[in-house]
C-alpha cells in the first residue's frame, strides 16, 4: 500500500502522528526497492546483510550479543552465521580470555562486501537527498532516531550511544528461553 492509500485508510483529520508512520512506511517501501535487487546482485539475503553488519559494527561480539541486538533467536543467528561463514564473510575465534567464548569477526572478504554495498545505499541516499539542505537532513536524522530509541523504550534519545538499525530491520522477538 502506497503513501497515499494508506493515507485513505486513516481518519480525515490530520494526525500528524499518522502522518508520520505513512511517510517511514513509504521511506522503507522506497528503501527496500533499492536494497533487494542490490542484495539479490551481490548474493546475500536481508538477514545475513544485518548479521555482517552487527558483526563488523559491535566491538567482537558473540552469537548472543548478536541475537539481542538483531531481536531474534541464537538458532536464528546460527543458521545465517553458518551460511556467511561458508562463503568466507566472517569468521568465528575462541576468547582468550574465556575458551568457552566464541567471538565473531568480518573477514576483509566480508568487510569488502559490506563497504560495496552500504557504499550504494549512501550513494542512493546521497541522490535522493540531494537539494535538501544539511540542518534539514540533520533534524530528520534526529528526530528518526529518537522515535526509534523511543519505540525500543530507550531511556536516552541519543542515537551516537548505540548502533543504529539500518532499513528492513526485523522487530524485537524475545531470545532465550524469552528473555528480551
Amino acid at each position: 500500500m502506497n503513501n497515499n492509500n494508506f493515507r485513505r485508510t486513516m481518519p480525515q483529520t490530520r494526525d500528524a502522528d499518522a502522518e508520520l508512520f505513512a511517510a517511514v512506511q513509504t521511506f522503507h517501501r522506497a528503501m527496500a526497492e533499492v536494497v533487494h535487487p542490490m542484495f539479490d546482485e551481490v548474493g546475500v539475503t536481508n538477514g545475513q546483510f544485518f548479521l555482517l553488519f552487527f558483526i563488523e559494527k559491535m566491538p567482537r561480539p558473540t552469537v548472543g550479543s548478536i541475537a539481542d541486538q538483531l531481536g531474534v533467536r541464537m538458532s536464528t543467528v546460527t543458521h545465517l552465521l553458518n551460511n556467511v561463514e561458508e562463503r568466507g564473510l566472517v569468521r568465528r575465534e575462541r576468547s582468550s580470555e574465556d575458551r568457552r567464548v566464541v567471538r565473531l569477526v568480518v573477514t576483509s572478504r566480508g568487510s569488502k562486501l559490506l563497504a560495496r554495498i552500504e557504499g550504494r545505499l549512501l550513494e542512493h541516499v546521497r541522490s535522493a537527498s540531494s537539494g535538501i539542505n544539511e540542518e534539514k537532513k540533520t533534524e530528520a536524522s534526529r528526530l528518526l532516531n529518537e522515535i526509534a530509541s523511543r519505540i525500543r523504550g530507550a531511556e536516552s534519545a541519543d542515537a551516537s550511544a548505540r548502533v543504529s538499525l539500518p532499513p528492513s530491520a526485523p522487530k524485537k522477538k524475545p531470545t532465550r528461553g524469552g528473555r528480551k
